[in-house]
């Protein structure tokens, strides 16, 4: 047993159990018996929300001390302790509580107003709010500090800007980040057009400047090519569909506490669907950057040093079989990648992993925990990219 397969037991037990549970309610309509069903508001809808996701908070609780606690300190001694683990955990639960009950008083307000395209105009205007605003909600969230917004200021990153830029990439705006996580990898957030690149405050220190331009020009090229801008396009597409879908089930429906329950749980085994099938999308984005990058000037050598650094920073599972990481995995392997020579076109980077943080905008119940962040609230808007 390693560190990355206990990970990856944790969160198919936790996704399991979820599934699980969801499943058990939507056939026995319990939801139906046990919350407010009226459709005119009520005090008694805010308090049925509120124990609603005190409900979750304590199912996932277990899962998140082993995640976050247990099992980093079993591989990775004194990663972690107790009380910095309980200040984070306790900041990202209320940050994500407030959120989650936000966002459903909203979509129950345009359901009982326009009926379902209400419901869906509501998840797609707090999921365009996401993503404006990611780096401030993961700011939040996982307790992470603004470093330096010029990071001009540090020669490794104007080094690696330089040697991108040489391989024809024009720069974008760069954030670095505090963090304490060693899995953290920061990501691309804001709207199309209106990027930033968000890298952790101690990748300078980990990497050589060429391997920091290597990173760089990887989320240049995602953004250059459209690939982001796609993965979100199938990211909002996947969330709106899969809750209009579980709307329409028996039972389910965005007028009520019970009927929205109900929704929530159906679109549960909608986003289950797409934790087997979307990373897919995200690993063929990652081969084909991958081909870009080493096409384009970046050296092999120096690539596959990058890939190795950052896989020994997060879960450290170089390689793995193809069974495990076809259905789990939508980032590929150090190995797979190192072999790997594509010069297909990226269509959809980090799809698997923006869907998941979409489903926020409709209090998804996997959102955290999936193996690479139950536990880790730093991870839980900015989950693990390539």
């Amino acid at each position: 047993m390693t560190y990355a397969r206990a990970r990856l037991s944790l969160g198919m037990s936790g996704v399991g159990i979820i599934v699980l549970i969801s499943l058990a309610l939507l056939i026995s309509q319990a939801p139906i018996k046990l919350l407010p069903t009226a459709e005119t508001w009520s005090s008694n809808d805010a308090t049925a929300l509120a124990l609603l996701f005190a409900s979750l908070a304590g199912l996932i609780l277990p899962l998140d001390l082993l995640g976050g606690l247990v099992l980093p300190n079993r591989w990775r001694p004194n990663s972690i302790t107790v009380g910095d683990f309980t200040k984070r955990w306790i900041r990202g639960m209320i940050a994500q509580g407030l959120l989650f009950f936000s966002s459903s008083l909203f979509i129950l307000y345009m359901g009982r107003w326009l009926g379902l395209p209400g419901a869906i105009l509501a998840i797609s205007s707090i999921g365009v709010g996401l993503v404006a605003l990611q780096l401030r909600i993961a700011k939040f969230v996982g307790s992470l500090g603004t470093m330096r917004d010029d990071p001009e200021h540090f020669p490794q990153i104007v080094e690696a800007q330089s040697i991108a830029s040489s391989w024809g990439w024009k720069p974008k705006p760069i954030t670095m980040l505090n963090h304490h996580d060693t899995g953290f990898t920061g990501g691309i957030v804001g709207i199309p057009s209106r990027e930033i690149i968000v890298l952790p405050a101690s990748m300078p220190e980990t990497l050589a400047p060429d391997q920091l331009a290597i990173v760089i020009a990887r989320r240049l090229e995602a953004i250059e090519s459209g690939s982001r801008s796609r993965g979100l396009l199938i990211a909002f597409a996947w969330v709106i569909v899969g809750f209009a879908l579980s709307a329409v089930l028996p039972g389910a429906g965005v007028t009520s506490v019970a009927g929205l329950a109900m929704t929530c749980m159906g679109f549960t085994l909608w986003t289950f669907l797409g934790l087997l099938t979307l990373p897919t999308l995200s690993r063929q984005a990652a081969y084909a950057i991958d081909g870009k990058i080493l096409k384009s000037g970046a050296s092999l050598e120096a690539f596959i040093r990058t890939i190795k650094t950052l896989d020994t920073l997060q879960d450290d599972e170089p390689q793995r079989s193809s069974l495990v990481e076809s259905i789990f995995h939508p980032v590929p392997s150090v190995l797979n990648r190192s072999a790997a020579s594509s010069c297909r076109s990226p269509v959809a980077w980090h799809a698997a992993r923006i869907t998941l943080f979409l489903s926020w905008a409709c209090m998804g119940m996997l959102v955290r925990t999936v193996h690479c962040n139950v536990g880790r609230p730093e991870l839980w808007v900015m989950l693990p990219t390539d």
